[in-house]
């Protein structure tokens, strides 16, 4: 062999073995492209697809399923969810790296983006309608804001203010606030030389919660609001009053039937607590175990 012979032949040989190389390198790296799919991306793309070979039509546990490439990893094809399919492990060794005929498979892909940006306009108008609702909360407590100062001329809401008037919002309809604004302006604001007075402002402005909450509990109990009166009175009289009892002892006595102006006429005249008291709970336990016998000999023979 001259030497032209021995270059040549060598030279064969070499580029042999550079492509070997070369394909076990890019098989090595196709690999480790296909195991980067998570349990997640296969949970996922398999319940999307039923659990169904999308080219057989096979079904799971029959048969074994892996998920394919559309567009294969070695021409570029991505891991992204719409780039994967639910295969059986028949049909997807089968296929090779040959891209897919089927446009059924094609029509479920443009489905797929189809459902996605349809999702991601419900999702964008649903975000634009909360702006829309928090935009008109804002504008309604503005006016509600702008109401209180007409009822106290030279006075607005300060930054608590708003915050508490916020709260009142999510809790009570408009026209209940603006009506317990009013009345809190009738029966607690006091003037002076230059108007309301600051103290009997701030009074008026804390009183306005209760006013709504009250007359919301007088929608479902009548009494309530005498009720409160008459503790009221107890209030004023009495040196020690537990306002909580009080009120719940009164609660319990109309219930059972209890006339509210003799509640009313007994809280002006007791002389102390434990005389109203023990009043009240001697007129609750009589009157329940009336109620109590009556239940017992509800039904007669005959």
């Amino acid at each position: 062999m001259n030497e032209w012979g021995y270059y040549a032949a060598n030279f064969a040989a070499f580029r042999l073995l550079y492509e070997i190389h070369i394909n076990f390198v890019s098989l090595k790296v196709s690999m480790a492209k296909r195991k980067g799919l998570s349990i997640k991306i296969r949970f996922e793309v398999f319940k999307r697809d039923s659990f169904t070979c999308q080219y057989c039509g096979q079904k799971a546990p029959d048969v074994l399923l892996e998920l394919d490439h559309i567009d294969p990893v070695s021409k570029g094809g991505a891991n992204d969810i719409l780039n994967l399919i639910t295969s059986c492990k028949g049909c997807n060794r089968g296929k090779s790296n040959r891209t897919l005929a089927d446009s059924a498979v094609l029509d479920k892909r443009r489905q797929q983006l189809e459902e996605l940006q349809e999702r991601k306009e419900q999702i964008e108008m649903m975000f634009e309608w909360q702006k829309g609702l928090l935009d008109l909360n804002d504008e309604v407590v503005s006016k509600l804001a702008n109401f209180w100062s007409e009822q106290v001329p030279g006075y607005h809401l300060n930054e608590n203010g708003i915050k508490g008037l916020k709260k009142l919002n999510k809790r009570f309809e408009v026209d209940e606030i603006m009506a317990a604004i009013k009345i809190a302006a009738e029966h607690y604001l006091e003037y002076g030389q230059d108007g309301p007075t600051k103290e009997s402002v701030e009074c008026a402005w804390r009183r306005v919660g209760g006013i709504c909450n009250t007359r919301r509990q007088e929608k479902n109990n009548p009494h309530i609001k005498r009720i409160y009166y008459i503790r009221g009175i107890l209030r004023n009289r009495l040196s020690y009053l537990n306002e909580t009892l009080a009120l719940q002892l009164l609660s319990q006595a109309v219930a059972l039937n209890a006339d509210l102006d003799s509640l009313e006429n007994h809280a002006k005249s007791v002389r102390n607590w434990t005389q109203w008291r023990q009043a009240l709970e001697n007129y609750i336990n009589e009157h329940e175990n009336v109620d109590d016998e009556e239940e017992e000999h509800g039904v007669d023979k005959g």
